[in-house]
């Protein structure tokens, strides 16, 4: 007995020619193809309906036709040939049918249907839609958790390696001691965690900007202050975050309008009523921007990024870099000496004085505070040594007159007293008089050097007992022994503290004359603060330090972050302010990728950089559905960017319209943040198209291009049809427009029941949970057809077909 049937390598059955019929076989490939899977990744469906195959093999006559002297024959014909296939006589058969005869019979069994059986139609066209649909869903589904997978499971052992190894290079490398700014040593009180994992899931960013999940994961709150489960509190709260939603809206009417706006200043008038102490000293740091920002002949210049030349140059070696870095010094070291002035003068006002002596020497209530801090309750000075001319304690006078600012009345003083000081000081006059009259408050080289040498004469190397102040007014004026930094036996506030260390710092090159161990700038002053901590300068809760302190000596970066721990809606505020100013850096991510995660960022360079973007949009998470209006104000800050490098300043425009979009999809308030097309054809813009200007869009074709149809596109890939046609209606695509609303009906005379009439369902507001199509497309034809203009802009067909449904 001959074997008629062969199984294949892949499981399906070949015929001979002496064995079953080909009806047999082909009953057997079909039972075959059955059990084949219906869906690969990659290649999409394979089951396919009749339909669907009628579809591609259009396709493919339509888009795979040959030229006639093309060879027809590839190398699936010579497969086939080889499996006992004849194409010669298949193509034989094919033309020996009559496709008149076959197109009247399908034709008329087409209309026999139609006229018999149209709704056993409709429903088999509705399941196949259904099942197309399921079937669609399915594939997306599991393409998008392949890329999930792929993207977010990292085994990254070399980087965990390299952290581990630094890690414990860190702990032996780890000093058991500190220099702190008040303490002569303080101890280390955290230890570095070691962090163990090999499988991170989920470690990629979300690429939304205005995410719901998206958190810092270097800023951490130790309180939720922004919660409060008092009534009352949180009446206080929405009042508070009007007011300054009020000040950012009147910002960007200053920005569009090219005019100045005086923020600093704002905000240092709100916050002065609020009476906790962490509130006085937020209004002293607004206070301490005002005097930086808008004091002086600055008050009338344009305020915007006006410093980010220098505190964004690429190199801090560049002259307006350098340039900032003076201005920071001098402008803190001067805040301070007016705000300890102010202070002796209520000291003075609050003591047991004489109503008659209105006119008080500065000198006078530097002595009435030495009298008050420097003497024990016996009238007795609390420091030995002290230099009396007089009955006078001249050095601490001196001292305190210059911790004061009060120069003149320095210079005064000595010659008050000349001759004692020819006896006992005989130089001394000439180098305070250049330290005096100098601008910079920095001796000539000349006198530098001599007094330089008297120092070391008279106090490093001295065994003798000296005045405390002596010694800190030389080493204040000479720059000397920078080594060491402390006053010995001078009892020093943080106010002092900071005041003396700017004192010392200088912003120049190293030259020749300068030693090395005597280099002492502002770079060195900022390593300090960050390695002291908040503990260090937050030692009083009634006068918290640290947020004055990262402002006075230029951390403005890492006064953000600080802030976003206590409170988050000053914190962002802050660096809005900081960033209308150009006094603050952005990070370019595609550079640092680590950088999305962060608040804070620090590059190899040990310079910081606030992940701007990221953190107005964090900061909209719980009010961009209630108060879109308020959150596109705040986005539209995000494009304060002048002043940074071409490129990175692209990438916060890109930015900023890619949250506007998000805002746009999310809220889905088209009307308030788009605009609409009213009645008769007429563009009514919104908020955003309102403020183009503020995101870089001078026309009116840009704003169309880059928001409103960039919005509606997105729609389209997240499968919202309806938000899609009214995204294209505002963005002027009428065609478009034409085009999903017949799609939509088409898909709507599918799924309804043609036994009820359309006229019922027409009349609704939506129809099972969506817009009502129906009358979505009679209000748009209406419109359209008043209007000339849209009329142009749309083809005749489509609307001829709308109408005639």
């Amino acid at each position: 007995m001959s074997k008629t049937a062969a199984l294949n390598p892949n499981g399906v059955h070949s015929s001979s020619s002496s064995g079953k019929s080909t009806s047999a076989v082909l009953k057997e490939l079909l039972e075959s193809s059955r059990n084949l899977p219906r869906r690969l990744n990659d290649i999409g469906t394979i089951h396919l309906s009749l339909n669907q195959i009628k579809k591609k093999a259009y396709d493919s006559r339509k888009y795979n036709k040959s030229p006639a002297t093309v060879n027809p024959y590839t190398k699936a014909h010579y497969l086939l040939v080889g499996s006992g296939v004849t194409i010669e006589d298949i193509d034989n058969d094919l033309k020996s049918i009559d496709l008149h005869q076959l197109d009247s019979g399908l034709s008329s069994s087409g209309l026999q249907a139609s006229q018999g059986s149209i709704e056993q139609y409709v429903a088999s066209q509705k399941d196949e839609n259904i099942l197309s649909a399921i079937e669609q869903s399915l594939s997306t589904a599991a393409r998008d958790f392949d890329s999930y997978v792929s993207q977010n499971v990292s085994l990254d052992w070399k980087q965990r390696k390299n952290d581990l190894r630094d890690t414990l290079s860190g702990l032996l490398k780890r000093n058991t001691s500190e220099s702190s700014p008040l303490q002569a040593e303080k101890r280390s009180k955290s230890t570095p965690e070691v962090e163990g994992k090999q499988l991170t899931w989920g470690n990629e960013a979300s690429r939304n900007i205005l995410s719901s999940k998206f958190t810092f994961k270097d800023a951490k709150k130790v309180a939720d202050q922004d919660i409060v489960l008092n009534p009352n509190a949180s009446y206080a709260l929405r009042q508070k975050f009007e007011l300054f939603a009020q000040v950012i809206y009147q910002l960007n009417d200053a920005r569009q309008a090219g005019n100045s706006y005086e923020l600093s200043t704002v905000f240092a008038d709100l916050s002065k009523h609020e009476l906790s102490s962490r509130s006085r000293q937020l209004h002293e740091t607004w206070l301490i921007l005002r005097d930086f920002c808008e004091s002086d002949s600055s008050r009338i210049q344009y305020q915007e990024r006006k410093f980010a030349n220098g505190h964004c140059a690429e190199s801090q070696t560049d002259f307006e870099a350098i340039s900032l870095r003076k201005r920071i010094v001098s402008k803190s070291r001067t805040y301070l000496e007016r705000q300890f002035l102010d202070y002796i003068n209520e000291l003075y006002l609050k003591s047991e004085k004489p109503s008659s002596e209105k006119l008080t020497s500065n000198k006078v209530k530097v002595q009435h505070f030495l009298e008050l801090t420097l003497k024990s309750k016996n009238n007795e000075w609390k420091i030995p040594n002290l230099t009396f001319i007089n009955g006078l304690p001249i050095w601490a006078i001196l001292f305190y007159l210059l911790r004061a600012g009060c120069y003149e009345e320095a210079q005064q003083l000595v010659l008050e007293n000349n001759e004692t000081f020819q006896k006992i000081e005989r130089t001394f006059p000439a180098y305070l008089k250049n330290y005096c009259q100098s601008s910079q408050r920095r001796l000539s080289p000349e006198l530098q050097g001599r007094l330089s040498n008297e120092f070391n004469q008279y106090f490093k190397h001295s065994n003798k007992e000296i005045d405390p102040f002596r010694y800190a007014t030389y080493k204040l004026i000479g720059r000397c022994d920078l080594s060491r930094k402390t006053l010995p036996s001078i009892t020093l506030s943080i106010e002092d503290w900071l005041w003396l260390h700017l004192s010392l710092v200088r912003e120049d090159d190293l030259n020749a004359v300068e030693l090395v161990n005597e280099h002492y700038t502002l770079s060195d002053l900022q390593n300090s603060i960050l390695q002291f901590g908040p503990d260090s300068f937050n030692g009083s809760n009634n006068n918290p330090m640290y947020l004055q302190t990262l402002i006075f000596t230029g951390l403005y970066e890492s006064a953000v972050q600080y802030l976003f721990e206590s409170s988050e809606i000053d914190s962002v505020h802050l660096a809005i302010t900081l960033a209308y100013y150009g006094l603050l850096r952005v990070p370019d991510e595609s550079k640092s990728p680590a950088a999305i995660n962060q608040l804070l960022y620090v590059d190899e360079n040990n310079v910081r950089y606030i992940n701007f973007a990221r953190y107005i949009g964090y900061y909209t998470r719980t009010f961009k559905v209630s108060d879109p209006r308020v959150a596109a104000e705040y986005i539209f800050c995000i494009c304060l960017c002048d002043g940074l490098p071409s490129d990175l300043k692209l990438k916060q425009i890109n930015l900023a319209q890619r949250a506007i979009r998000e805002l746009v999809l999310e809220t889905r308030e088209f009307v308030i943040l788009l605009g609409k097309i009213d009645k008769e054809g007429n563009r009514i813009p919104g908020v955003i198209e309102q403020r183009k200007k503020l995101i870089y869009l001078n026309d009116n074709e840009s704003y169309l291009n880059k928001i409103a149809e960039q919005a509606a596109i997105k729609a389209d890939e997240e499968g919202r049809p309806f938000d899609c046609v009214l995204l294209y209606q505002l963005s002027e695509e009428y065609d478009t427009v034409i085009n999903l609303v017949n799609k939509l009906l088409g898909d709507y005379l599918v799924s309804i029941d043609l036994n009820i009439p359309i006229e019922e369902t027409a009349n609704y507001d939506s129809w099972k949970g969506e817009t009502n199509i129906v009358k979505l497309a009679s209000g748009i034809m209406a419109t359209y057809s008043r209007s000339a203009e849209i009329l142009k802009k749309n083809s005749l067909k489509k609307l001829l077909t709308q109408s005639r449904f």
